[in-house]
């Protein structure tokens, strides 16, 4: 018995000496990540959307292990997100490092009306060190995943991007033009650069164009195949940073919807970008979905491949193998934490933890933090309005865990449409809540919950005959296959589970509506379409903890 557990201890510390890296890098949603080396620390970029602040930026040192150390928009009069819908707002940054300065390239997609097809010209900003920005520079062109290419051998800079061919049919392709960092605009001629692989037509989606020089070759990495499971990265080189481009003839480099591989749970491999390591080594950074039954609920993550370079000079990725859940990479030494520490957050500081978010750009002052709790300041908006409500949102970090919730001590009367609670939070469409609220056919206070499934609502209620309470904590309990929401009445009795839904309704958008986004864990409280009560009183949260359990996610999607 003994030399039986000697053999399975053994085994466990050559396991963890040879996991190192494993995916996705930096778990819930984090698409279209950029990545960029300065020194000995790595930095990526990522989407944020309709989130406020904008487009989070994480550090590592190691490549395994990643924090949140900034937002590059954080000011309101940066990011004007009024009433944009979800998918829309900012998309896919592009970090930069020019003469010792950083720069990030960015676009907001303020709406996606069919007939307008209002997209905005590109804009970039500067800063020394991450956390400081300047004000947008507006470029020029217009169109969608700029970045800047700062040519090492000819100084110039460059804006790459996708962009529409005229404005009567926008057939879409990669297009540049060299820039003024001061101005923005174009100060030489504006041409196509490269169309990718695949056929070029109104379908045609080259997107994310990556320009990096390595000996003597300037090379064009771009996504191409939309952003579902035909999602992949191509590649082409030329002996000058305007072209004309040889594709490489083993395009495309990454590609898990490649025939036989379509029952991957790793899906939409795409949107890469190259960094080098201090020591020579090479990797990719790139987006990808994990699928649960054919839906993603944490949507698409930021993931890492390690890369080689063939005798002709293209890189490989990933040994043209498929990417697998189960496979690490990467130095022995990477000690990456695959289990989350637990988050725990009992709002005792002036300013709040850089994870939590709002929805689209405040306006009004929704929240106050007094050292001792959250307090919310409800207005007449809730998680359905396309607007600004009071509530705070953190990403889904596993598909393993629980949200906890422990509201603030509740007194006096409440009105039916007065409520406060927490959220499994996908879009004004999807959002699966519960919460405390005024009964509809009684005095006091009841709990309810509301299943929302793109725009069909199952609510109920359950009375507490009361019309005080407090330590009522509220638990969203994630598991790859549902959510359930339950309640208990002190923050550590096991929770009543009251509701169900499978995880799939927090993946997709109802028709005519676009889903970039993964699931969220909300806190909110709302007037129900009226203002809360002039003399109301107060209501919001004293600790939020999250718990992470082992995912053991197959790489095959089969349940």
């Amino acid at each position: 018995m003994m030399t039986t557990l000697l053999v399975m201890l053994l085994y466990s510390w050559l396991f963890a000496l040879a996991t190192a890296i494993r995916n996705p890098i930096i778990s819930g949603w984090n698409p279209d990540p950029s990545v960029l080396r300065v020194g000995d620390s790595y930095y990526v970029a990522t989407s944020s959307f309709e989130y406020f602040p904008s487009t989070p930026i994480y550090k590592s040192t190691d490549l395994g292990n990643w924090e949140l150390i900034s937002h590059a928009f954080a000011d309101p009069q940066s990011q004007h997100l009024f009433g944009v819908p979800t998918g829309a707002g900012s998309w896919a940054p592009t970090l930069s490092y020019i003469d010792g300065t950083f720069y990030i390239a960015c676009m907001t997609r303020w709406t996606y009306d069919p007939v307008a097809k209002v997209w905005p010209r590109i804009y970039f900003a500067s800063s020394v060190d991450l956390v400081e920005w300047s004000d947008l520079t507006w470029a020029e062109p217009w169109g969608i995943d700029p970045s800047l290419f700062h040519d090492p051998q000819s100084k110039k800079t460059y804006l790459n991007l996708m962009a529409p061919n005229n404005n009567e049919d926008r057939i879409w392709g990669i297009y540049q033009c060299e820039i003024s960092l001061i101005t923005g605009k174009c100060i030489d001629s504006y041409h196509s650069l490269w169309n990718g692989t695949l056929t070029h037509n109104i379908n045609s989606r080259p997107e994310g164009p990556k320009m990096f020089y390595r000996l003597g070759f300037y090379y064009l990495m771009i996504a191409e195949g939309g952003t579902d499971d035909l999602h992949r990265t191509t590649i082409a080189r030329s002996g000058s940073p305007t072209g004309p481009w040889e594709p490489n003839p083993n395009n495309p480099l990454l590609f898990n919807g490649a025939y036989g591989y379509d029952n991957l749970t790793v899906q939409s491999t795409g949107h890469s970008t190259l960094v080098e390591t201090p020591g020579g080594d090479w990797y990719a950074a790139f987006l990808a979905r994990r699928k649960i039954k054919g839906s993603s609920p944490l949507g698409r993550e930021t993931f890492l491949t390690p890369v080689k370079w063939s005798q002709e000079g293209w890189p490989i990725l990933n040994n043209e193998e498929p990417i697998m859940l189960s496979k690490s990479f990467g130095p022995s030494d990477v000690h990456q934490h695959l289990v989350p520490a637990t988050f725990h957050d009992e709002f005792t500081s002036s300013v709040l933890h850089p994870s939590w978010y709002q929805l689209r750009t405040p306006y009004t002052s929704n929240f106050a933090l007094d050292g001792h709790g959250l307090t919310f300041k409800p207005n007449v908006y809730g998680l359905s309005d396309r607007d600004t409500p009071a509530a705070l949102l953190r990403k889904q970090k596993s598909l393993n865990m629980t949200f906890s919730a422990t509201l603030s001590a509740i007194q006096g009367l409440y009105g039916p449409k007065m409520t406060v609670g927490i959220s499994a939070y996908l879009s004004e469409f999807q959002h699966q809540d519960i919460g405390v609220t005024g009964c509809v056919n009684a005095t006091g206070l009841c709990l309810y919950t509301t299943l929302l499934k793109n725009c069909t609502a199952l609510s109920k209620q359950i009375p507490l005959n009361q019309t005080s309470i407090s330590g009522l904590t509220l638990h969203i309990r994630a598991t790859p296959l549902d959510y359930q929401l339950g309640y208990s009445l002190h923050p550590h009795l096991t929770p009543t589970y009251l509701a169900t839904i499978s995880s799939s309704w927090q993946a997709f958008a109802p028709a005519n509506y676009l889903v970039f986004e993964g699931n969220s864990f909300a806190l909110f409280a709302s007037g129900g379409g009226e203002p809360w009560p002039y003399n109301g009183h107060d209501v919001g949260f004293t600790e939020v903890v999250e718990t992470y359990f082992e995912e053991n996610i197959p790489d095959y999607d089969i349940w």
